[in-house]
């Protein structure tokens, strides 16, 4: 080979290896690059473990509290009339009378949950009961229940003191402040993982109805609930089909007659005019046709209305004179009360116009502005009796002296 070729050689040789160098250091910085790339996902990858890590931790420690906490039943009561209230033996004792109820419905509930298979152990009890204390105080005092209005409050403070779950809340004056109260305290908790179950005692009241329906529509909430039944239970709440319900007898009472009633009928001085007219109950009549009071009657806007009765006005001064006991004459049945029940069966006319006399007072239920479901109720319903009309005697009026209550209405004794 001459110069000239090997020159020539060499040369081509030299580019090759050119060419082989530049894809090596091409290589060499795709691996870099690579490495730069992987590193990176490496960190990213690091950082959402981290985090995902820390976020797993967070979630067990708050399952770990929720686990830790105790669970609950939940007791809501409209207190607020005449459907819960608490046994007389309890209401004449005041604060200790509270503090008895307390006792005894905690029993009451332990021993149902228990029923449930609920662990009454490591199950907390909390109660919320909702009431105007003035305006149900003037009642169980006009009932005999409680010597003064004030006793209420003595009763509801032992009631709250002596459970540190339990409170008997005073709402205050106004229509639909407990019935607002229930409501929202059982929106508010009946999703609540830690309550297990929730009794709710606001059978009386037909104007819970629409908000109840949507628990009796969901199976899961239905199971948890239990409608607590009283002394009165509206058919319409009833209608709505609760499929668990339980009564506590030996907490409220089935009756709003008190004992003190039935003493003060059983102790009248032998032969005394009262004594006379009230023969130690209770009281029934078969003679009596209690349809005649029914069905409830109601106006285009849903309001209760009386049926329209034509007396004559000598024959209702005749009927006021005798202070005939309305429950024994009209509805069958009287447990007791200082009343009249001395009298030949009632002729049409005489029924009739002693149900007159019986619709001068106020249906307790109508007074506070509610829905009387009741068809065997003998008092008034007309809208002029409302509270907040013209002519309705205000609150705090001295009325009381004027009016008795019987089973937790109220009859005028004014011409009597």
């Amino acid at each position: 080979m001459d110069g000239t070729g090997a020159s020539h050689d060499f040369r081509n040789r030299f580019e090759q290896s050119k060419v082989a160098e530049s894809k090596r250091e091409a290589l060499i910085q795709d691996l870099i690059d690579e490495n730069d790339r992987l590193a990176q996902a490496y960190r990213k990858m690091a950082l959402d473990l981290e985090s995902e890590t820390e976020g797993r931790r967070r979630l067990q420690g708050r399952i770990h509290s929720l686990q830790s906490r105790r669970s609950f039943v939940l007791v809501l009561i409209d207190a607020d009339g005449d459907g819960y209230i608490f046994r007389d033996n309890f209401l004449n004792k005041n604060e200790e009378g509270g503090k008895q109820a307390a006792d005894e419905l905690l029993v009451q509930v332990r021993q149902y949950v228990g029923e449930l298979g609920l662990d009454v152990t490591k199950t907390d009890v909390v109660v919320r009961a909702y009431a105007n204390l003035r305006g149900l105080g003037r009642h169980c005092a006009r009932d005999g229940l409680m010597k003064a209005t004030a006793d209420l409050g003595l009763f509801a403070n032992g009631f709250t003191k002596r459970q540190p779950l339990f409170d008997f809340v005073d709402v205050g004056l106004g229509k639909e402040r407990a019935d607002d109260k229930v409501r929202e305290t059982l929106s508010f908790f009946i999703n609540n993982e830690q309550c297990k179950h929730v009794l709710l005692g606001v059978a009386h009241d037909s104007g819970y109805a629409p908000f109840l329906e949507r628990f009796v529509a969901d199976d899961l909430v239905q199971g948890r609930l239990t409608m607590l039944q009283g002394y009165q239970v509206s058919p319409i709440i009833r209608e709505l089909g609760f499929t668990r319900t339980a009564r506590f007898p030996s907490v409220f009472a089935w009756s709003t007659v008190s004992n003190s009633q039935r003493n003060m009928i059983q102790h009248q001085p032998t032969g005394s005019k009262q004594a006379n007219r009230a023969a130690k109950g209770p009281h029934s009549s078969g003679a009596v046709d209690p349809d005649r009071l029914g069905p409830v009657m109601k106006n285009q806007d849903g309001q209760r209305m009386d049926r329209p009765l034509a007396v004559d006005s000598d024959v209702m001064q005749a009927m006021k004179r005798k202070n005939l006991c309305v429950w024994l004459f009209l509805r069958g049945r009287c447990d007791g009360c200082p009343r009249n029940h001395a009298h030949p069966p009632l002729s049409a006319e005489e029924w009739d116009a002693l149900w007159v006399v019986a619709r001068q007072g106020m249906c307790f239920t109508h007074r506070k502005g509610k829905l009387c479901e009741d068809p065997l109720c003998v008092y008034g319903h007309g809208s002029w009796l409302q509270p907040d009309r013209p002519g309705a005697p205000p609150e705090g009026s001295n009325r009381k002296d004027e009016r008795y209550s019987h089973n937790g209405y109220e009859v005028d004794l004014t011409t009597v």
